[in-house]
């Protein structure tokens, strides 16, 4: 049955009423030689009785061979990627593209051979993290792309988009915070100088005491991985120190899981015997007693944002210069952080 006229079919419509995917909706519009006949029978006879008009600009847009995006991560166990998949998803799914994820599990040699078999036929274009953005080999292959990408919280002198977030501000947002409870040992546990999060998050740590006019405690530093195990290993070493720290920042959303078993084993208790602030929404730290104050940041915009840019890329924008756009960080008080010796 068609829709009425103030609300016209949709290529979901299509796909609902033919039983098949938006993406081999898609494909029969843009590319029929590549869907079976019975198939594009079903889909073209939906057409028909829905009314469905397709939008223009869709078919405006060159043709591919895949309708197909990769979606390449380091950590699929991390909450903040599985809430960017799902934004980026959605926006490409109007599109009548498919997301295809891979997991290169922090491995160099994985992510080589992740972006190598994607822009190898396998996808129309790419949203992916890099490991390590000074590595020769990875900035090689990235200028040598064949298909277009869009960086996700990266910064390299490539022509690439990317989509990045402000993570100094939050940091010193958090510390000088902490400073006005009176914390003076205070322990940050990031990622390291090899990629952009670490260094913003370590650079705004360091401004904050700086203008406060405060010596950095440079010993209670941690800057080298974002796993849960590295947050583990680190924070049980603090709390075992005679003076320890009297807060952490726990930078990373996987740091606080291995940060908080510490604090577990330690018989140590948030906020009596500790502050902790962490980073990023994520069903622990909502759900942990307090909940934890958190340096938070829009995610579904940041995954949208990351689409809507390859989207431009993949309908004849290719040759505009990258462009970089950066989102915002805000600190969301919880119950996680209390006055020294209050």
């Amino acid at each position: 049955m068609k829709k009425g006229a103030d609300k016209p079919a949709t290529i979901r419509d299509v796909a609902r009423v033919s039983g098949v995917s938006v993406g081999t909706v898609s494909r029969s519009l843009n590319a029929p030689d590549t869907v079976r006949p019975g198939t594009l029978g079903k889909v073209r006879a939906a057409i028909r009785s829905l009314g469905f008009q397709p939008d223009s600009r869709a078919q405006n847009m060159r043709r591919r061979n895949t309708m197909t995006v990769g979606f390449v991560i380091d950590d699929i166990a991390n909450p903040w990627h599985a809430s960017c998949f799902k934004a980026v998803d959605a926006v490409m799914r109007e599109r009548g593209f498919s997301l295809y994820l891979m997991s290169t599990n922090g491995r160099a040699s994985e992510e080589a051979a992740a972006i190598d078999m994607l822009q190898h036929g396998r996808a129309d274009g790419m949203v992916l993290t890099i490991n390590n953005e000074q590595d020769p080999h990875t900035i090689k292959r990235l200028k040598e792309l064949r298909v277009p990408a869009v960086l996700l919280d990266r910064d390299m002198p490539l022509d690439i988009d990317a989509v990045l977030t402000e993570h100094a501000p939050g940091l010193r947002q958090a510390t000088r915070y902490l400073i006005e409870l009176g914390h003076r040992r205070i322990a940050l546990i990031t990622a390291g100088p090899d990629i952009r999060p670490g260094r913003e998050r370590v650079r705004g740590f360091v401004e904050a005491f700086q203008k406060s006019g405060l010596d950095v405690p440079e010993h209670l530093i941690r800057s080298q991985s974002l796993s849960a195990d590295f947050g583990f290993r680190e924070a049980t070493a603090l709390l075992q120190m005679p003076d320890r720290p009297t807060a952490i920042i726990a930078a990373g959303n996987r740091i606080l899981v291995g940060v908080l078993r510490a604090i577990q084993q330690q018989g140590v208790s948030v906020p009596d015997d500790i502050s902790l602030i962490g980073c990023d929404r994520s069903d622990i730290a909502m759900l942990y007693p307090g909940p934890i104050t958190l340096i938070d940041r829009p995610v579904e915009e940041i995954g949208r944002t990351a689409a809507q840019l390859l989207l431009e890329r993949l309908s004849g924008q290719a040759d505009r210069p990258a462009q970089r756009i950066a989102f915002p960080t805000q600190l969301i008080l919880g119950g996680s952080c209390r006055p020294v010796g209050g």
